[in-house]
Formats: C-alpha cells, structure tokens, sequence
C-alpha cells in the first residue's frame, strides 16, 4: 500500500482527492493539507471547474488534516506527496518535500517560471526523488492513441497538426488567484502548456516560433496562438480562456499524415475519427478513463516499485515550461522567436 498526503483542496485537489478515494486501488490517502479550514472538511467532490468531477459523497475521517504545510512534512507518514497548490507555490513546496524525503508528483504548470522550474530539477537530481508533473494528455486515451497511431507509421507521416483548448473564464480559485499573471501566468501558461507538452511529445523540441496573445491588464495573456518551426510539417497552437461561461470547455486537434487525417474533439462522440485516404472513416478505440486516472496510477505504480517510468520527466515538464515562456515573449515582442 502506497501512502500519499495531498496538498491544496481547490478544483484540482479534489479532482485527484476523487481518484484515490474511489478509483485507485492500493493507494491511501494519509494526509491533506489546505489554509482553507473549510476545504479540510468537505463532504463531497463538486469542484465547479472547468472539466466536470464525480460530485460524489466523501468521509474524510480518519485522514490526518494539515493547514501548515510544513507541520505535515514533518509528521510524515506517506510516501509521496501530491501538489495541487497554486501555481506560483508549487516550486517551494516540492522542494520542501524532497528535503524532507518525500518522492513529488506536483499538478502542472511545473512552476511560475523557468528560474523555479530548474531550481526543482536540481533538487531532484540532488535527492534521487521520483518526481513528476500533471502533464495528463501523455497519459489520456484519445492523445495516447494518436501518438501510437502516428508512431506505427501506418499513415505515414504528420504533414500539419493543429490544436486548440478553449474554455469559460475561470472563476472558482480562492480569490481568483488563477487569473493574476503573477500568480498563474494566465493562460498562455496554465492553460496552454497541455497542447504544449503534446507537441513535444509527438514532436520534439521546433526550431522556433511565432506567437500572438490577447494581453490583459496586468501585461499577462488570456488567449494565445503559435506557429511552430519544424523541417517537416506545419504544427499549430492556440488556447485560452476568454470563452463565455456558457461555452464551457473543449479540447480539439487535428492531425493531416500522408494517407489519412484523424480528428480530435473532445464535443464529439466518438472522440476520435480516422479518415484514410483509402475506405472508410472509423472511430479510433479508446480505454476507459481520463488522463488524470492514468497519471496518477502510473505515479503511484512507480513509487511502490521504486523505479520511473520516464513518461513526464523533470526534464520534459521543464522544456514546457520553457516553451511557454518562449511563446509569452514572442506574443509580447510580435516578433519571432528561436528555441
């Protein structure tokens, strides 16, 4: 049995305090941690997000709550600890973890800058920690299934890729933390770094890239789109969250190989559509479960048998990260920029 005490009860922390209380087998949840007196002592798992959670009743005694941090480190008690804290405290607290022995799995974006992005790393390499980052779309069927689609070479190669993730502004962070760029890098950062990181999974790093944002008041962009440089193919971003609340959320992506295009829509059943350039469109076959599901049961795996997987490396959380931030500047500068 694995042992984990989950810090930050805001949409995210429930949306992991869910699967680990009703999906997860072989893990217990030891510990929770949150200011919020009130989030410590929830009786269920609606979290009014922009992706929707089970609302399921919950009992939480018997699990040991936290609203210092640092007290529950010292306690210990668990084996790893899962961050969903915001943004701009992520870096700190998997610090902290580490020093005091604890392997980290820490909800995306990795950290509020480069700067504390590398500053994590060092620490993992300087501790031998299992760490990784909530970059569920290299864990969620339907973006698993292309890329194993893709990688077969069935259909040859990815001549264009585009993807986009549109969503309702969000409103339900404590003190709407989530829409200070200081605090969350709005959502060119937030938001955004999903399709990044999926482009670097399919594609690697690209030579470079020209973005255009929509800036708010306080400099940071709500909604961004970046054309990509690669030798080979064209690859397209953009996603923010500027849609009316009545929108709600939706994740798409397009993929033109040499013998087929496959469409992704997350409105859609079936999520998946292949058309070959050759017979019949059919629906691409897609497992049970969501990215989030797939993440943490791979992390917790890994803890157990002490060994990494290597699917969202410190690294690879890192460079996206970094990519980002390569695109926040060229939005800024309108001016193209290399990575």
């Amino acid at each position: 049995m694995v042992k984990v005490a989950l810090a930050g009860l805001g949409f995210m922390g429930k949306m992991h305090l869910g699967i680990y209380l009703n999906k997860l087998e072989g893990v217990e949840v030891a510990a929770l941690c949150d200011v919020n007196n009130g989030a410590l002592n929830i009786k269920s798992l609606d979290a009014g997000g922009n992706i929707e959670t089970d609302g399921a009743e919950i009992d939480l005694s018997g699990i040991r709550k936290y609203p210092d941090y640092k007290e529950m480190l010292k306690d210990g008690g668990f084996d790893f600890v899962d961050i969903c804290l915001p943004t701009y405290l992520h870096a700190d607290a998997a610090v902290d973890a580490m020093d005091a022995g604890f392997h980290v799995f820490c909800e995306k974006p990795m950290a509020i800058s480069v700067k504390e992005a590398e500053r994590i790393v060092d620490k993992v390499h300087e501790t031998g920690k299992l760490f990784s980052v909530g970059q569920c779309l290299r864990y969620w069927p339907a973006y698993t299934e292309i890329k194993r689609l893709i990688d077969s070479g069935k259909y040859g190669k990815v001549r264009y890729a585009e993807f986009a993730r549109f969503s309702m502004t969000p409103t339900w962070t404590r003190d709407n933390w989530i829409l200070d760029g200081r605090l969350s890098g709005n959502a060119a950062l937030d938001l955004h770094i999903h399709d990044v990181d999926m482009i670097l999974f399919l594609f690697g790093k690209p030579e470079g890239l020209k973005s255009n944002g929509i800036a708010e008041k306080d400099g940071s962009i709500s909604h961004i789109t970046t054309l990509y440089q690669y030798r080979d193919k064209v690859v397209t971003s953009s996603g923010g969250w500027i849609c009316s609340g009545s929108f709600g959320f939706n994740m798409r992506a397009m993929y033109i190989l040499e013998k087929a295009t496959v469409e992704l829509d997350f409105s859609r059943n079936p999520v998946v559509m292949v058309y070959p350039g050759e017979g019949e469109k059919y629906p691409l076959p897609l497992a049970e479960g969501d990215g989030y599901y797939y993440e943490l049961r791979n992390f917790a795996e890994n803890v157990a048998a002490g060994s990494f997987s290597g699917t969202v490396t410190p690294e690879s959380a890192l460079e996206s990260v970094r990519v980002c931030f390569a695109e926040i500047d060229s939005a800024k500068r309108n001016k193209e920029t290399r990575i």
